[in-house]
């Protein structure tokens, strides 16, 4: 086992630190609102509509499974995405699966996501819920401090609610409908588990024959090569490199930048960018905004990157653009985005 294994929580982590605004933009088909029993549901769930996330998550709550159903049907039929790219099948799950604020309260979540499967057995969507669900709660349990700070009772009860997010999915291996989503689970429990390579590269392989494009499974993938888990040096970024290849023009370089933006943030500042090429990691970003849209996460992760690459043309240009609205999730807190763009300005070394 690395000794990095389960040092901080930076691993890819189920879907429900994804949420984001709701799922307002499609890719290029005619956007159409998900086959529901009555025109008021049809509108309630129009992913046009503000508080459509709140929408998904009262649904589940009110147990409105089989509208649930279909809409997770629809989203992987049509595969629409966000702004930025991002599917809005994805964003489903993450609506799926909000914080919870006590153990109370993620324990009726776990039960009524139970009653969806028990209710509704050949719901694939049921059953990538909950095992989101319980992943998610497993690192609730365990904390995000160093491994020397987890107590013995974080560590029984990580182990305990992996294992049933485990069980969950493996009980769902052969569903008549599936989902690209279950192998980015899948994934994350592997990881979670430091299950070997070849177990890990079978299920990243049977994803991607599943749903190509599904982005989210590469990003998993190459998390799980980072020498801090289970790869060595060099893995992650060859990874990237030939997976992107292997898609090839525009479609491989947007992969590129998909994937590589997550390994330098996820190698917690000691990734070595010098293993990567920055002018694929820009036509990357250009490519993504030129065909879904530019969005302020985006915009910041090239500042970021262009920060690691001590490019500082780059990163001026996009402090432009960027202002004031900066991500959270890309810069940890607002003094270090202030600290990179005055370097930008040659304002500090």
């Amino acid at each position: 086992m690395p000794a990095f294994r389960f040092a901080r929580m930076s691993i890819l982590l189920p879907v429900v630190l994804l949420v984001a605004s709701g799922c307002t933009y499609a890719q290029t088909d005619t956007v159409r609102d998900p086959v529901a029993p009555s025109q008021s549901a049809a509108d309630e769930f129009s992913i046009h509509k503000p508080g459509w996330a709140q929408s998904v998550e009262a649904a589940l709550i009110a147990g409105r499974f089989d509208d649930l159903d279909r809409l997770a049907d629809q989203y992987r039929r049509e595969k629409t995405r966000l702004k930025g790219g991002d599917w809005c099948l994805r964003e489903f799950y993450a609506a799926l699966d909000a914080p919870q604020q006590s153990d109370k309260d993620s324990q009726e979540h776990i039960d009524r996501l139970e009653q969806w499967m028990k209710l509704r057995p050949e719901s694939i969507t049921a059953r990538i819920a909950l095992s989101a669900s319980l992943h998610r709660w497993a690192w609730v349990a365990r904390g995000n401090g160093m491994a020397n700070t987890v107590t013995a009772d974080g560590w029984r009860l990580f182990d305990l609610r992996t294992k049933e997010s485990q069980v969950v999915l493996e009980g769902s291996a052969n569903m008549k409908t599936m989902d690209p989503q279950y192998y980015s689970e899948m994934l994350g429990v592997g990881l979670a588990q430091s299950w070997d390579e070849h177990r890990m590269h079978e299920l990243f392989e049977r994803g991607v024959q599943l749903e190509p494009d599904y982005h989210y499974l590469y990003t998993q993938y190459a998390n799980y090569l980072l020498p801090k888990w289970d790869g060595h040096p060099g893995d992650a970024s060859s990874f990237a490199k030939s997976s992107a290849d292997k898609r090839g023009g525009d479609a491989g370089d947007m992969l590129y930048f998909q994937i590589t933006t997550v390994l330098v943030k996820r190698g917690d500042g000691n990734f070595p960018v010098n293993e990567l090429d920055w002018k694929r990691i820009q036509r990357g970003f250009s490519v993504l905004t030129a065909q879904y849209g530019a969005t302020r996460k985006n915009q910041n992760q090239l500042a970021f990157m262009a920060y690691k690459f001590k490019d500082v043309e780059v990163a001026k240009q996009q402090f432009a653009i960027i202002g004031d609205d900066w991500a959270e999730s890309v810069w940890r807190d607002r003094k270090f985005f202030d600290r990179i763009r005055d370097w930008s300005h040659g304002l500090n070394s």
